[in-house]
C-alpha cells in the first residue's frame, strides 16, 4: 500500500472552544490508483491533505489521533527534516489557491527550479532548463521567455498549471490535489 490513512483526527483550538475538523478519516491508495475525496465546503478535505503532507499550522491545528502510513512509514512520527526530504520528491501536493501558494518575490522559474537544486543537486542553469521544460509540459505559452516572470504576471489558470508543474517536477509516487481545477 502506498498511502494508508487510519482513523485520522484533527482539531483546532479557538477562543470559542475546540473545532473537530477531521473525525476518524480512513482510506488507502495503492500505486497506480486514483482516489477522490468528496465533501461539502468545510468538511475537512483540505485539512486532511495538509495533515498528510505535514504542513498543518500547529498551533492552532493539532493531530489528535490516527496514523498516516506512506510506504509503511508513519509520517506523523517522522522528524521535520525527514518529512521535508519526502515532500516534493516522493509525495507532492497541488494547492487549492495557487496565488497564495507561490512565493510572490521569486520568479516562477526559480520556484520550479529550486526543487531540482534542493532534491537533485542541480546547478542553477540545469534547474532553469528543467523549469522551462515543466512549464512547456503544462502548456505555458512562451515558457522560455516567461520563466523569469513572477506569479502575479500569470493568469489564475496559468498559476494553477505552474502548481501542477511543481507537483510533477520530481515525479513523486503520490500527488495530492486539493481542488486543482479551481482556477
Amino acid at each position: 500500500m502506498l498511502l494508508e490513512v487510519s482513523d485520522l483526527h484533527v482539531e483546532f483550538r479557538t477562543r470559542d472552544g475546540v473545532a473537530h475538523a477531521v473525525n476518524g478519516v480512513s482510506y488507502a491508495v495503492d500505486a497506480g490508483e486514483t482516489l477522490a475525496v468528496l465533501g461539502e465546503s468545510g468538511s475537512g478535505k483540505s485539512v486532511t491533505a495538509q495533515a498528510i503532507m505535514g504542513i498543518l499550522d500547529m498551533p492552532p491545528g493539532r493531530i489528535t489521533g490516527g496514523r498516516v502510513l506512506f510506504r509503511g512509514r508513519d509520517l506523523l512520527t517522522l522528524k521535520e527534516e525527514e518529512r521535508r526530504r519526502i515532500r516534493g520528491a516522493d509525495l507532492a501536493m497541488i494547492f487549492q489557491d495557487a496565488l497564495s501558494a507561490l512565493n510572490p518575490v521569486m520568479t516562477v522559474g526559480d520556484q520550479l527550479g529550486e526543487m531540482f537544486v534542493v532534491h537533485r543537486g542541480a546547478s542553477r542553469r540545469e534547474a532553469r532548463a528543467r523549469a522551462v521544460e515543466l512549464m512547456e509540459r503544462v502548456r505555458i505559452p512562451a515558457a522560455a521567455q516567461r520563466v523569469r516572470d513572477y506569479p502575479h504576471q500569470f493568469s489564475g489558470g496559468m498559476r494553477q498549471r505552474i502548481m501542477i508543474a511543481m507537483a510533477l517536477a520530481l515525479e513523486p509516487d503520490l500527488i495530492i490535489a486539493d481542488e486543482p481545477t479551481t482556477a
